[in-house]
């Protein structure tokens, strides 16, 4: 645990125990003893102070007992098992937080940060001294969010030297608030509020917009790396400490329109009630929050029931031309409802066809690294955050498993990019699908599974997919066969209801 290192462990001896048994202050020890030494053993282990540290300990190595407050750090550096899944946790732009304060060449470094506070003072009336001072009575609460385990040696000494932890807080939450100022799409004040701050803008504060604008992309998914974050506890506290600065809405929803044009879709908004409740960790927090559907793909802390499929080939997720034998038909589903990382499957127990219910979903250059610290926030947070996108990504990666698959579902609309061949496709879905390995899944895919392998037990269901993609492959085939049909018997019909015709008025 990050903060077990700041607990002392006092173990002195007490002034009632420091003599031996049956004997006197001024007495020799026993034979065998050393005095007041031979107990320390035993009040090591029954000091009150060493079983908290022990706890914490405990706790901090069980998620399940993290409900009970004393939860290990959420800003951590992820293990990574290989070179390419490394790269995915690289920052661009900017280093936030301790664990990427050493990478050189980024276009904000520390010193860049300062103007971001020097904006914050002068436009929103920022006192500098009392939010130090709100950060220095919270250090201890701020400081359990990041974890030690991984860290190096400059992130460690940040995290312990007290006045490099409080400049780090004071220097990266002004970045991300003015950030956020800058390229959300909620805006903050109202009109003639952002005129007037328009116009006090000088040289300098353009040139700090003209940067941020320029690196608007990288900071964007800079912010969204599960290692390069700042407690967002600490920059609400940020905002509350600037009376100059009026928002629209709360500092969630400012944060949260950063991002509406990074794919997955918003499915939540952070004006809805739940949220008003919720305390979110980070930044990237918050943005699953936003992405994910409310009350589904929960794992709770029984264990999922085991599923009925009996052959092990079995538990894995059928790919999409297995399913199209089967009968299965795609359909693009509405996003606006249940958002981009969730399907459903359904059939009727007369029909021999069933559907598989998708909503489009989009693959850009940056998904993969998106999608892959969404997986890692998850795989640690499972328990109290569910795994949606795990979910979603082990349905994918099932799904498309090779070229063919890709070219199937793009003609369906299920899968959309622009830049990314099939066989791109499929190698982004099987290195994500890795990490989902021995990762705990909710009850939603355990029963899919389960529907699935019901509905390709069915013999007629077989029957009817292999018949249509036999005989008829493409749309293209039904709708030749539709017009050959049309073009041999229309005419005859129609000869003949005109020869009928005529013999009615002949007589």
């Amino acid at each position: 645990m990050a903060g077990n290192h700041h607990h002392l462990i006092d173990i002195a001896p007490d002034a009632n125990m420091g003599t031996a048994p049956g004997t006197t202050d001024g007495g020799a020890a026993p034979v065998g003893g050393d005095g007041g030494n031979e107990k320390k053993w035993l009040r090591k282990l029954t000091s009150a102070t060493v079983n908290t540290v022990v706890l914490r300990d405990l706790i901090s190595r069980t998620p399940m007992l993290w409900y009970l407050g004393e939860r290990s750090g959420t800003i951590f550096r992820p293990c990574a098992r290989r070179e390419r899944v490394e790269a995915l946790h690289a920052v661009r732009a900017v280093a936030i937080g301790p664990f990427h304060r050493g990478d050189r060449g980024l276009p904000f470094s520390e010193d860049a940060k300062l103007p971001f506070m020097r904006y914050l003072q002068d436009q929103c009336g920022l006192d500098v001294d009392g939010y130090v001072a709100v950060l220095c009575r919270e250090r201890d609460r701020l400081r359990d969010e990041f974890s030690g385990d991984g860290a190096d040696a400059a992130a460690a000494g940040t995290l312990d030297d007290e006045k490099k932890f409080l400049e780090m807080l004071l220097l990266d939450c002004c970045f991300v608030l003015v950030v956020s100022m800058m390229l959300s799409k909620t805006g903050t004040g109202d009109d003639a509020d952002s005129v007037a701050r328009a116009a006090s803008i000088n040289r300098d504060y353009f040139i700090l917009h003209m940067a941020v604008a320029q690196h608007a992309d990288d900071i964007k998914l800079d912010m969204l790396v599960l290692e390069n974050q700042v407690p967002f506890a600490a920059v609400k506290l940020l905002a509350a400490s600037c009376p100059g600065l009026r928002l629209r809405h709360s500092v969630e929803e400012l944060v949260l329109g950063c991002f509406d044009d990074i794919c997955s879709k918003r499915l939540r908004r952070a004006g809805d009630a739940t949220a008003a409740a919720s305390e979110f960790h980070h930044v990237l927090h918050l943005f699953h929050w936003s992405r994910v559907p409310k009350d589904k793909y929960c794992v709770l802390s029984t264990p999922r029931k085991l599923l009925k499929i009996k052959k092990e080939s079995e538990r894995l997720f059928p790919c999409a031309m297995e399913l199209r034998r089967s009968a299965v038909w795609f359909r693009q589903a509405s996003s606006s409802s249940c958002g981009d990382l969730d399907m459903r499957f359904w059939r009727h127990p007369a029909s021999p066809v069933a559907v598989m219910s998708v909503p489009c979903f989009h693959v850009h250059e940056y998904s993969a690294a998106v999608l892959h610290n969404l997986v890692a926030f998850e795989k640690h947070f499972y328990w109290a955050h569910g795994a949606c996108v795990t979910t979603h990504v082990a349905r994918m990666e099932g799904l498309v498993r090779c070229p063919r698959d890709a070219a199937m579902l793009r003609k369906r609309g299920i899968l959309a990019s622009t830049r990314s061949t099939d066989a791109d496709l499929v190698a982004l879905f099987r290195e994500l699908g890795d990490e989902t390995v021995g990762a705990r899944l909710p009850d939603e895919y355990g029963e899919m599974l389960d529907a699935v392998a019901r509905h390709r037990g069915r013999r007629v269901s077989d029957w009817c997919g292999g018949f249509v993609l036999h005989f008829f492959p493409s749309p293209w085939v039904a709708v030749s066969l539709a017009a050959a049909v049309a073009l041999i018997f229309v005419p005859s019909m129609l000869q003949t209801v005109y020869t009928m015709l005529g013999y009615f008025k002949s007589s």
